[in-house]
């Protein structure tokens, strides 16, 4: 999302609240420092840039450290480092990533709630006011989305703080039902949903959110909540706009390419040597091994990757996910690396050749400079809603459609991959499961499917604890969900709580 001086000038009005640390540190700010819709929404270019600010949060969010807890210590692979995420060793008092994730969403939730609030009391046009909220409503979602996948039940609420008497009631709000959260966002979205642009996201001007992001969101909040007639509702729609899957080639999954036809929703990043950085690292931990102040990788010359990047140490994959690709699907090269242009890595090599690939070019960034990774983040594509209509039609029976769904996505990597037959309702789901690694690894869900589908603690142990010792010490059945930080527990009152994390 671009960055406009409107959008500047919009958060310049909101006071300190750009800057805070949380939705309780309201506290300490002075209410009368928040914008009036008297004195800022006065026109469709100001509601817009009142609506870039929701983006504004993202960035924060879809970086290095969710995607280290979400891909990095699942099944599919593991992190050897002194991450906190990455080694399980997580508490209210150490919540790792999930101070940034809780601060950062609830910032987006405000900026969401002040737009939504100054469009519809907006002195502009009624009829251009109905996709202006609906872009702020799925923004909204897409926050609530996140914090209730990463913490469980949260405080919900959707009104705007424009006061000190609203301030004090948000900051004291417990714990809310995730389920009863997302079903109250899919209705809202399915109100909504039909005001956006009813196109790819790619057709839509800066790349702005249209109508398949708010149906990806009620289809995943639906597979959470296990409505699975509201999510086959949701993929039907996206369908209409995007067609057959074949359509898109594989190489436009690989983070480089940005803003391509298949996808639905993309994090933007960009560098430049002489103009904007807006950069993460998450590159730096998919990156081969390099020697210094060369092209060299792990013994291979990479010519693209340049000889400015400093790569961490990488993210491993796991036994299990090099077990899941057949010698000929074209994905195993793209998400594993083995070789590079014909010529082989030395750790895949080492150990008469049963060394570790290492994570694949989709995520590689070309001509990284030190750390700086200016590819967009993948978060939702085509592939994904499909596998998602695959697992709803499952569940209620509808084998035909949820055949075709999947050999959708299977057929693009090659036909000989596709189920001849519906094999039943639980080794469909088994090998739906298996899909969703091959398709879409590394592009921020593993861990939440793992957890929706009930199989977290039980999967961890069963792949990478037997590969990181630390990992197999270290993790607990309530690592499903990251503890609130114990600063906002204190900041609320006691009205938050971890009763999981403080047995």
């Amino acid at each position: 999302m671009k960055t406009t001086k409107n959008n500047i000038l919009f958060f310049l009005l909101l006071g300190g609240a750009v800057t805070l640390g949380s939705c309780g540190k309201l506290l300490e700010e002075d209410p009368n420092s928040f914008v009036s819709p008297d004195a800022f929404f006065k026109s469709e270019s100001q509601c817009i840039a009142a609506l870039n600010g929701c983006y504004m949060e993202l960035t924060n969010i879809y970086a290095a450290d969710l995607m280290i807890s979400l891909e990095a210590v699942t099944d599919l692979a593991f992190l050897s480092s002194s991450n906190l995420d990455a080694k399980l060793e997580i508490s209210p008092a150490n919540p790792g990533m999930g101070d940034n994730i809780w601060t950062a969403c609830y910032k987006g939730v405000m900026y969401c709630n002040a737009a939504i609030s100054g469009i519809e009391n907006a002195t502009i046009p009624a009829d251009k006011k109905p996709p202006l909220k609906a872009e702020a409503v799925a923004l909204r979602a897409l926050y609530y989305y996140i914090l209730t996948s990463t913490f469980g039940d949260v405080p919900y609420y959707t009104t705007d703080i424009n006061s000190l008497s609203v301030l004090e009631t948000i900051s004291k709000l417990g714990r809310m039902s995730a389920n009863e959260t997302r079903a109250t966002l899919i209705k809202e979205l399915q109100e909504y949903a039909p005001k956006l642009p009813q196109m790819r996201t790619s057709e839509v001007k800066d790349n702005r959110i249209s109508a398949p992001m708010a149906y990806m969101l009620i289809g995943k909040m639906a597979l959470w909540n296990k409505d699975y007639a509201a999510c086959t509702q949701a993929m039907e729609e996206i369908r209409k706009i995007y067609g057959q899957l074949v359509q898109y080639p594989l190489e436009a999954t690989y983070f480089r390419n940005k803003n391509t036809a298949e996808s639905i929703f993309e994090i933007q990043y960009t560098w430049s040597a002489t103009g904007l950085k807006k950069t993460s690292t998450v590159a730096a931990f998919f990156t081969p091994v390099k020697a210094s102040g060369t092209s060299t990788y792990d013994g291979v010359n990479i010519p693209e990757l340049g000889d400015a990047a400093n790569p961490f140490n990488s993210i491993t994959p796991s036994e299990y996910l090099m077990s899941l690709y057949d010698l000929a699907d074209p994905r195993k090269e793209i998400i594993l690396a083995y070789s590079y242009n014909g010529t082989w890595f030395k750790r895949p090599m080492a150990n008469n050749g049963t060394g570790k690939p290492w994570m694949g070019p989709k995520f590689w960034c070309p001509g990284m400079t030190n750390i700086a990774d200016g590819n967009n983040q993948k978060v939702f594509r085509y592939a994904d809603a499909l596998l998602m209509l695959a697992e709803a039609a499952n569940e209620t029976g509808n084998t035909d459609l949820a055949m075709q769904c999947l050999n959708e996505v299977k057929g693009r990597a090659g036909e000989d991959f596709k189920l001849p037959a519906y094999p039943g309702k639980p080794e469909f789901l088994a090998e739906l499961k298996k899909e969703r690694a091959r398709e879409l690894m590394g592009e921020y869900g593993r861990k939440w499917d793992l957890v929706r589908w009930g199989d977290f603690f039980r999967v961890v142990n069963e792949t990478i604890a037997l590969e990181y010792e630390t990992v197999k010490t270290n993790i607990r059945p309530y690592h499903e969900f990251y503890p609130i930080p114990d600063k906002e527990v204190v900041r609320s009152g006691g009205a938050l709580t971890n009763p999981a994390y403080n047995q």
